[in-house]
């Protein structure tokens, strides 16, 4: 805990020395339609931060003909761009290597972008502020009231209401360029290719009509691991609530398996998925989707997948399904493995029911 409170502390100091280092100051958005404009969008973390983002991030690149938008992505989370249309490039840049620290600066210098935006809509990020900085960009886009104002002069009023979607909280970003998107227009959004489609389907090999019901178990903190006998007896309820229902289990590599155990005892497949993009591919052709809080869920959300999702204690407001008919449970807690098994099966019964009324609608 000591440990934690020194970090933190440094990080304070880190970010306050960063800021005046950039300050600048306030600036009237420019006219961006007055020619055309080189935009950088940082969302150099995790797989699931980019997938809530790639609404607004269409939302930036459609707002004026003249913005040619590129992306800053980690390595977790760059593939998800793959077909997007509306970005430019895709700039890959892994934070844990020191050595790529120069080279990415020295790319963003002479790619000479006009504006730069920050992604982190809650606080700020160390790393963060040294990537708008080492851009040169004129503008520098950012929500205000984070405590790093003075480093941006292009700023925006985020959401401060407690219990905001994450969704929600990034859409403030695209009013600096003009645009007000609506609640569709904000939702994330993914793409796969016809070849990972068909790939996808040969995973399932199931019949036309056949309930497809996929289940992720990998969630990347212990305090989300859900035990192996709770999503056991959630695959044999759902195979008795729907029988004939084809059941594929999917895990991170590291995890193939306990996935393959939890498969076996529950009465379906394993699908191997050595890429996120794997993953995604098996919600985009997956009639429903179970799973606890991570990538997978959102993924859910931008193909629109019923789904049912666990999350910790205070997370589910932020970071739970968005646009998507599904149930976000809840815990109690802040550690997965004390939820229940009843609050979550009611959750599956209740998705399951409204999509059995939705078909026979």
């Amino acid at each position: 805990m000591r440990l934690r409170r020194l970090e933190l502390w440094w990080r304070r100091i880190w970010i306050r020395m960063l800021v005046r280092l950039m300050r600048r100051p306030a600036d009237a958005a420019p006219n961006w339609a007055a020619g055309p404009v080189r935009v950088l969008f940082l969302r150099h973390d995790r797989a699931g931060d980019m997938i809530l983002s790639t609404g607004v991030i269409h939302g930036i690149a459609r707002s004026h003909d003249t913005v040619r938008l590129d992306v800053l992505a980690s390595p977790l989370n760059a593939g998800l761009l793959e077909g997007a249309g509306h970005v430019s490039d895709v700039i890959v840049f892994d934070r844990k290597k020191p050595l790529t620290y120069l080279p990415t600066a020295l790319r963003l210098r002479r790619a000479r972008y006009d504006a730069v935006i920050d992604c982190m809509v809650t606080a700020p990020s160390v790393t963060t502020l040294l990537l708008i900085l080492a851009s040169g960009a004129r503008y520098r886009v950012g929500i205000a009231g984070r405590g790093n104002d003075a480093a941006f002069n292009v700023t925006v009023p985020g959401n401060s209401t407690p219990d905001t979607h994450m969704v929600d909280r990034l859409a403030a970003l695209a009013r600096a360029f003009g645009a007000e998107l609506s609640p569709s227009a904000r939702e994330p959004v993914l793409s796969i290719s016809a070849a990972e489609r068909a790939a996808a389907e040969r995973s399932w090999d199931a019949p036309p009509d056949a309930l497809r019901v996929l289940i992720n178990i990998s969630a990347g903190t212990p305090a989300r691991h859900w035990p192996d006998e709770r999503y056991t007896a959630v695959m044999r309820h759902v195979a008795e609530r729907r029988p004939g229902a084809v059941l594929r289990v999917i895990s991170s590599p590291a995890e193939s398996e306990r996935a393959r155990g939890i498969a076996r005892a529950g009465g379906g497949s394993y699908v191997a998925t050595p890429k996120l993009r794997d993953a995604v591919a098996l919600v985009a052709t997956a009639n429903f989707v179970f799973t606890p809080d991570t990538s997978i869920a959102h993924a859910a959300s931008a193909f629109k997948r019923p789904a049912v999702a666990m999350y910790l204690r205070g997370t589910r407001a932020e970071w739970g399904l968005y646009g998507t008919a599904g149930e976000s449970v809840e815990h109690t807690e802040r550690d997965l493995r004390g939820l229940e098994l009843a609050p979550v099966l009611r959750a599956v019964d209740m998705v399951l029911e409204r999509m059995a009324v939705s078909r026979s609608g």
